[in-house]
Protein backbone atom coordinates (compact mmCIF):
# COMPACT_ATOMS: atom_id res chain seq x y z
CA UNK A 1 0.00 0.00 0.00
CA UNK A 2 0.86 3.56 -0.61
CA UNK A 3 0.96 6.31 1.62
CA UNK A 4 -2.06 8.73 1.32
CA UNK A 5 -1.45 12.06 -0.26
CA UNK A 6 -1.27 15.06 2.20
CA UNK A 7 -3.95 18.00 0.08
CA UNK A 8 -1.01 20.28 0.49
CA UNK A 9 1.32 18.18 -1.99
CA UNK A 10 -1.66 17.40 -4.27
CA UNK A 11 -2.30 21.25 -4.23
CA UNK A 12 1.74 22.15 -5.67
CA UNK A 13 1.56 19.48 -8.04
CA UNK A 14 -1.91 20.72 -9.75
CA UNK A 15 0.09 24.20 -9.46
CA UNK A 16 3.00 22.69 -11.69
CA UNK A 17 0.91 20.83 -13.94
CA UNK A 18 -1.37 24.19 -14.48
CA UNK A 19 1.91 25.83 -14.84
CA UNK A 20 3.14 23.48 -17.28
CA UNK A 21 0.44 23.64 -19.38
CA UNK A 22 0.04 27.61 -19.69
CA UNK A 23 4.07 27.40 -20.80
CA UNK A 24 4.48 28.36 -24.88
CA UNK A 25 8.25 27.86 -25.30
CA UNK A 26 9.59 31.18 -27.19
CA UNK A 27 9.29 31.64 -30.81
CA UNK A 28 12.96 31.41 -32.34
CA UNK A 29 13.40 34.57 -34.20
CA UNK A 30 13.16 34.23 -38.10
CA UNK A 31 16.56 33.54 -40.00
CA UNK A 32 18.27 32.27 -37.33
CA UNK A 33 19.63 29.12 -36.89
CA UNK A 34 19.87 26.34 -33.91
CA UNK A 35 23.42 26.62 -32.36
CA UNK A 36 25.27 23.25 -34.08
CA UNK A 37 28.74 22.51 -32.02
CA UNK A 38 31.29 22.77 -35.14
CA UNK A 39 32.83 19.03 -35.62
CA UNK A 40 35.74 17.74 -37.63
CA UNK A 41 36.74 14.75 -39.18
CA UNK A 42 39.66 12.74 -37.78
CA UNK A 43 40.70 8.79 -38.27
CA UNK A 44 39.67 6.12 -35.50
CA UNK A 45 41.68 3.32 -35.44
CA UNK A 46 39.29 0.17 -33.84
CA UNK A 47 40.82 -1.42 -30.83
CA UNK A 48 38.57 -4.71 -31.58
CA UNK A 49 40.08 -7.33 -33.08
CA UNK A 50 38.91 -8.00 -36.24
CA UNK A 51 40.90 -10.31 -38.39
CA UNK A 52 44.54 -9.06 -39.36
CA UNK A 53 44.44 -6.52 -40.69
CA UNK A 54 44.21 -2.77 -38.52
CA UNK A 55 40.70 -0.84 -39.45
CA UNK A 56 40.76 2.64 -39.40
CA UNK A 57 37.39 4.76 -40.17
CA UNK A 58 36.61 8.66 -40.28
CA UNK A 59 34.95 9.87 -37.42
CA UNK A 60 33.48 13.01 -36.51
CA UNK A 61 34.44 15.11 -32.95
CA UNK A 62 33.51 18.24 -31.99
CA UNK A 63 35.93 20.83 -31.76
CA UNK A 64 35.79 22.22 -28.59
CA UNK A 65 35.87 18.54 -26.86
CA UNK A 66 39.31 17.96 -28.27
CA UNK A 67 40.57 21.77 -26.81
CA UNK A 68 38.90 20.45 -23.52
CA UNK A 69 40.37 17.31 -23.50
CA UNK A 70 43.56 18.35 -25.39
CA UNK A 71 44.39 19.59 -28.14
CA UNK A 72 42.04 20.53 -31.39
CA UNK A 73 44.68 17.95 -33.38
CA UNK A 74 42.99 15.06 -31.73
CA UNK A 75 46.51 13.60 -31.65
CA UNK A 76 46.50 13.47 -27.57
CA UNK A 77 43.49 11.20 -27.90
CA UNK A 78 45.25 9.11 -30.71
CA UNK A 79 42.76 10.47 -33.43
CA UNK A 80 44.96 10.91 -36.68
CA UNK A 81 44.53 13.48 -39.89
CA UNK A 82 41.38 12.28 -41.50
CA UNK A 83 42.19 9.96 -44.66
CA UNK A 84 39.70 7.76 -47.08
CA UNK A 85 38.92 5.19 -44.87
CA UNK A 86 35.11 5.55 -44.90
CA UNK A 87 32.83 5.43 -42.73
CA UNK A 88 32.25 2.98 -39.63
CA UNK A 89 29.49 0.08 -39.97
CA UNK A 90 26.15 0.60 -38.78
CA UNK A 91 25.61 -0.07 -35.29
CA UNK A 92 29.68 0.65 -34.50
CA UNK A 93 30.33 2.88 -31.83
CA UNK A 94 33.44 4.40 -30.86
CA UNK A 95 35.13 4.17 -27.38
CA UNK A 96 34.61 7.73 -25.65
CA UNK A 97 35.88 9.95 -22.72
CA UNK A 98 33.62 12.04 -21.17
CA UNK A 99 33.61 14.94 -18.73
CA UNK A 100 31.11 16.86 -16.90
CA UNK A 101 31.55 20.10 -15.40
CA UNK A 102 30.50 21.42 -11.87
CA UNK A 103 30.52 23.89 -9.42
CA UNK A 104 31.47 23.88 -5.68
CA UNK A 105 28.23 25.11 -4.68
CA UNK A 106 24.51 24.02 -5.92
CA UNK A 107 22.24 26.84 -7.66
CA UNK A 108 18.40 26.72 -7.20
CA UNK A 109 17.00 26.96 -10.27
CA UNK A 110 13.30 27.43 -11.47
CA UNK A 111 12.30 25.38 -14.09
CA UNK A 112 10.40 27.43 -17.25
CA UNK A 113 7.28 25.44 -18.07
CA UNK A 114 6.56 24.11 -14.32
CA UNK A 115 8.18 26.48 -12.05
CA UNK A 116 9.21 23.66 -9.84
CA UNK A 117 12.49 24.77 -8.48
CA UNK A 118 15.63 22.23 -8.41
CA UNK A 119 19.26 22.14 -7.85
CA UNK A 120 21.84 22.76 -10.76
CA UNK A 121 25.44 21.67 -10.12
CA UNK A 122 26.44 22.51 -13.52
CA UNK A 123 28.41 26.51 -14.61
CA UNK A 124 25.80 28.63 -15.78
CA UNK A 125 26.51 29.99 -19.24
CA UNK A 126 28.45 28.65 -21.70
CA UNK A 127 29.33 24.69 -22.31
CA UNK A 128 29.59 22.24 -19.27
CA UNK A 129 29.64 18.53 -20.64
CA UNK A 130 32.19 17.30 -23.12
CA UNK A 131 32.78 14.36 -25.80
CA UNK A 132 35.48 12.71 -27.41
CA UNK A 133 36.18 9.81 -29.46
CA UNK A 134 39.27 8.22 -27.81
CA UNK A 135 41.72 5.41 -29.53
CA UNK A 136 45.26 3.93 -29.46
CA UNK A 137 47.59 2.25 -31.68
CA UNK A 138 48.66 0.14 -28.61
CA UNK A 139 44.65 -1.22 -27.84
CA UNK A 140 43.05 -0.85 -24.30
CA UNK A 141 46.30 -0.39 -22.45
CA UNK A 142 47.16 2.91 -24.19
CA UNK A 143 43.69 4.40 -24.34
CA UNK A 144 43.42 3.15 -20.39
CA UNK A 145 46.89 5.11 -19.66
CA UNK A 146 45.55 8.19 -21.92
CA UNK A 147 42.50 8.18 -19.65
CA UNK A 148 44.21 8.06 -16.18
CA UNK A 149 46.41 10.89 -17.79
CA UNK A 150 43.50 12.76 -18.45
CA UNK A 151 41.69 12.26 -15.81
CA UNK A 152 44.85 13.90 -13.39
CA UNK A 153 45.17 16.40 -15.60
CA UNK A 154 41.54 17.47 -15.65
CA UNK A 155 39.94 16.62 -11.85
CA UNK A 156 40.53 19.76 -10.65
CA UNK A 157 38.74 21.72 -13.58
CA UNK A 158 35.41 19.62 -13.92
CA UNK A 159 35.10 20.59 -10.16
CA UNK A 160 33.90 18.76 -6.93
CA UNK A 161 30.74 17.67 -8.53
CA UNK A 162 32.10 17.06 -11.72
CA UNK A 163 33.03 13.76 -13.14
CA UNK A 164 34.78 11.87 -16.22
CA UNK A 165 33.98 8.60 -17.84
CA UNK A 166 35.51 6.35 -20.64
CA UNK A 167 32.48 3.91 -22.42
CA UNK A 168 34.27 1.55 -24.37
CA UNK A 169 34.18 0.77 -28.27
CA UNK A 170 31.10 -1.27 -29.85
CA UNK A 171 31.93 -3.07 -32.69
CA UNK A 172 29.09 -4.88 -34.43
CA UNK A 173 30.84 -8.44 -36.34
CA UNK A 174 27.72 -9.68 -37.23
CA UNK A 175 24.59 -8.07 -38.78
Amino acid sequence: MGRVKKVKDIQKQLQFAESRLAYTAPARQTGTQATQRMKTPHQYQVMSHVGTTVLTYTVRASVHALEFFGDATGTELGLGEPAADGSPPRGFKTAKIHAVKSVGKAEVVTAKPSKRPYLKYTPTGGQSSYSAPITSKEGVTGVVSTVKTIYAAKKEVVGPYGRIYFTPEFYVIHE
